[in-house]
């Protein structure tokens, strides 16, 4: 089995998970349990189901499903970090590094899946 923390995907994942939490403690009181905590959870997925199918490496399918679910939660996070942005609760500039960050996290999944898929 293959230690998570070891997987570039992993890294810039969890990078990102750990920007977004920064980012969203400036967010409005009001909006703890709604959009702050749907972001952070999203954004959070990601890591996660990719170490899930680091634990699963014997089994190329199940790791690729697991990091179709991290691509998944992606394009939910890019989406919140877009509401965000639009509702004016987030800086151009944080928007902008944080969807940087996003597109550079699905890029690795997408070649990560396509590479896992020519194995089987």
């Amino acid at each position: 089995m293959t230690d998570f923390r070891e997987n570039k995907e992993w890294e810039k994942a969890h990078e990102l998970t750990v920007a977004v939490y920064e980012v969203t403690k400036t967010f409005p009181e009001e909006e703890l349990l709604g959009l702050t905590q749907q972001i952070r959870l999203a954004c959070a997925a990601i890591p996660i189901k990719i170490a899930q199918g680091c634990d699963r490496e014997d089994d190329h399918q199940e790791q690729v499903d697991y990091l179709e679910l991290a691509k998944d939660a992606t394009i939910e996070v890019e989406y919140y970090l877009l509401l965000c942005y639009e509702l004016n609760m987030l800086a151009s500039s944080d928007y902008d590094r944080l969807i940087s960050h996003v597109v550079e996290v699905k890029e690795l999944l997408d070649y990560f899946i396509d590479k896992l898929s020519r194995n089987f």
